[in-house]
């Protein structure tokens, strides 16, 4: 199983601009989703930069940990989960799994989890689902 999604916002900021030592920011993104999963997901990141290149953000490497609320169907049920993602961005690859910790609504019974996928312009979740109904 799995949805692809587009990012509709990235605002990525500093937390702090005069700590250089303390490479760290945030981010607040938002993504549409379509496939098995359908419907909008908030996501806020922290990222921690090991190599930054201000040319080409793609090209940097930073750990991320963050958490993903997604509100919309799954298998033509409404309803929301939050999941925890920690990893890694390097060099334009992702390796940030994300674990369902909460869901509510007609998918209050969805656990699993998923992986990032990404394969030229597409963006995929890749899903490890199960409904425990």
């Amino acid at each position: 199983m799995s949805a692809t999604f587009s990012v509709t916002k990235w605002d990525e900021q500093p937390v702090d601009n005069t700590e250089i030592d303390f490479p760290v920011n945030r981010v607040q993104a938002e993504y549409e989703l379509e496939g098995d999963l359908q419907g909008k997901a908030w996501v806020e990141y922290l990222l921690y930069y090991l190599e930054s290149n201000k040319e080409d953000g793609h090209l940097a490497t930073a750990r991320i940990t963050g958490f993903f609320h997604f509100e919309g169907q799954y298998k033509g049920k409404t309803g929301t989960f939050t999941a925890a993602e920690k990893g890694i961005f390097d060099k334009g690859s992702l390796d940030s799994p994300g674990m369902i910790i909460k869901s509510t609504g007609a998918l209050h019974d969805l656990t699993g989890s998923y992986q990032y996928d990404f394969v030229g312009d597409n963006s995929k979740l890749i899903l490890d689902f199960k409904d425990n109904e």
